[in-house]
């Protein structure tokens, strides 16, 4: 049995109760979870597993083999009991905050000059984003504007939206969705897709704010050159 994925259905939820499926030492599966596992550049949620009138820290959660596997800094006492899940929450929305930036840059950055994001990672007080240009167009582009560019877009809020479709449909569709889609699993039929009105549309099993106003303000740390085509973009939110 598959483990629900809530986080999917609602980045903003922070607690929850859920059954254990499997137990291995310190390795749990439970039949639903709020604790996003990572991936894509983004980390793992922080966060505890109450089970009776104990606490648990979790130490990480990772997606193996289609299982999601809870590490606890100790055993569970009781595989029969039902534990009740507590997020990170400031961790949890730091994330869907630098997440949701990270498409708003990339897909500007499509829009106006075909830039293919090749990867992206959040780090406890930045985030970093590299793309890929083609030749023709790299010398053009104003980097040095870049901060203000992204700044006018999100001077505007922009709601942020969830929505799944088939593989076929996502391969038939044009630009970066169709890129990342070749990238895939094959096995993989069903596609989520996160949009952004009128800014992004991609891939994506992550965590997002519901609205870009939820942003809030940000810098352009550093700029770097990673090769001929290719640019890293280092970004930080700012309290």
């Amino acid at each position: 049995m598959a483990t629900i994925e809530l986080y999917l259905e609602d980045s903003y939820l922070k607690e929850c109760s859920a059954n254990i499926v499997s137990i291995q030492d310190r390795f749990v599966v439970f039949d639903q979870t709020i604790f996003y596992p990572g991936g894509g550049g983004q980390p793992c949620d922080r966060g505890v597993i109450k089970q009776g009138d104990e606490t648990y820290n979790i130490v990480t959660v990772k997606k193996i083999d289609g299982e999601i596997m809870h590490e606890l800094e100790r055993p569970l006492q009781d595989m029969n009991q039902k534990v009740d899940m507590q997020i990170d929450w400031s961790w949890r929305f730091r994330n869907m905050q630098y997440h949701t930036l990270l498409h708003v840059m990339s897909g500007y950055l499509y829009q106006h000059y075909h830039a293919l994001a090749t990867s992206s990672q959040i780090e406890k007080d930045h985030a970093r984003l590299e793309l890929s240009f083609s030749p023709e167009v790299m010398e053009e582009i104003p980097f040095d504007y870049l901060e203000r560019s992204i700044k006018k877009v999100l001077a505007q809020p922009h709601n942020v939206y969830t929505k799944t479709i088939s593989r076929t449909e996502a391969e038939q569709k044009e630009g970066f969705i169709k890129t990342v889609i070749n990238l895939l699993p094959a096995s993989l039929n069903e596609i989520r897709i996160v949009q952004i009105k009128d800014i992004d549309e991609q891939a994506c099993g992550g965590t997002h704010v519901n609205n870009t106003n939820e942003i809030k303000d940000f810098s352009v740390m550093k700029i770097q050159q990673k090769g001929p085509t290719k640019k890293r973009i280092k970004i930080q939110l700012l309290d």
